[in-house]
């Protein structure tokens, strides 16, 4: 008699709760009592995907918004969608270039039933839509964030955390101290969530350390000897969208999430080592537009925004 012998694979994933980080606080240490609370310690090769924002809070990277002047511009974009000045004025300093703008209050008012779907309290959804009608994507470094990143959650009132400008380097850097303290060598992955286009968010990794960002397995064979139009996955922001199911987006508390059991390739590298250039960006965008102005036809392409 036959038996076919399987393999278990199996990947945990524990939410790890810290105190209050706090500026100055050793974020390493308190990740490491935090997985030896709730995991039995950290193992070579485990991988610890990090909010941002708490990053952000250890390394002090706070604005307080009542110091915070409007310069004309930002008054003049305050005058044209209602959002706060000084808002605006901290995403203009917070970023290199506004790309476009969403118009997002009016999106929910046009498909206000569909949205107010998605809301735990219709009534609080109104609000945090009154208070961010609009959101402004910038560039800042090679990324692009929504309204530079800034989180007002879960913070006192007035007080805003924006993300670090090389996430892939404090990675680095809470890496090699978490090495420091536990003597284990773990990858590391900074996570942040970003609207996803059309309905909803969704977290991405925005900077990491010993971890193949992107994998390199475009063109390999597949079970029948084809080569393959696919392979390269992108591992890291898979990591943090899995993360994200125990960080939840309100007030879980969970802003370390530790995964274990994870087969990937140990590599010195980070998020911003797989981003374009804006000049290549724009490159690629404008080859898209001619060659589906060539093989369409224009009248095919402006029935996209009619």
């Amino acid at each position: 008699m036959n038996y076919l012998l399987h393999t278990m694979v199996r990947v945990e994933l524990y939410g790890l709760r810290l105190p209050e980080v706090k500026p100055g606080d050793d974020l390493a240490r308190l990740i490491v009592e935090g997985a030896s609370r709730e995991a039995g310690g950290l193992r070579d090769g485990d991988v610890l995907v990090i909010a941002s924002k708490v990053v952000s809070k250890s390394y002090g990277l706070l604005i307080d918004m009542r110091r915070v002047k409007p310069s004309k511009k930002a008054l003049r974009i305050a005058r044209k969608t209602g959002m706060n000045p000084r808002m605006v004025q901290a995403v203009l300093e917070n970023c290199d270039r506004v790309l476009f703008l969403i118009p997002i209050k009016l999106i929910a008012d046009r498909f206000f039933d569909g949205f107010m779907k998605l809301a735990e309290n219709p009534e609080n959804a109104r609000r945090a839509l009154e208070l961010i009608p609009y959101m402004l994507v910038v560039r800042r470094g090679l990324q692009v964030y929504t309204d530079a990143g800034l989180d007002f959650s879960n913070h006192p009132e007035n007080v805003a955390s924006i993300p670090p400008e090389n996430p892939d380097l404090y990675a680095r850097k809470l890496r090699k101290r978490i090495k420091e303290l536990s003597g284990m060598d773990v990858a590391v992955v900074i996570s942040d969530t970003e609207c996803f286009p059309g309905i909803g968010s969704i977290d991405l990794a925005r900077g990491s350390s010993g971890i193949e960002v992107v994998s390199r397995r475009f063109g390999a064979l597949d079970r029948f000897g084809k080569p393959k139009f696919g392979g390269v996955d992108r591992v890291a922001d898979q990591l943090a969208s899995a993360a994200a199911l125990l960080m939840g987006q309100t007030a879980e508390g969970i802003p370390v999430v530790l995964v274990r059991g994870l087969r990937y390739v140990r590599r010195e590298e980070g998020v911003l080592d797989h981003t374009l250039e804006p000049e290549a960006v724009k490159h690629i965008f404008r080859l898209i537009l001619r060659e589906n102005i060539r093989v369409l036809g224009l009248r095919c392409l402006l029935r996209l925004i009619a």
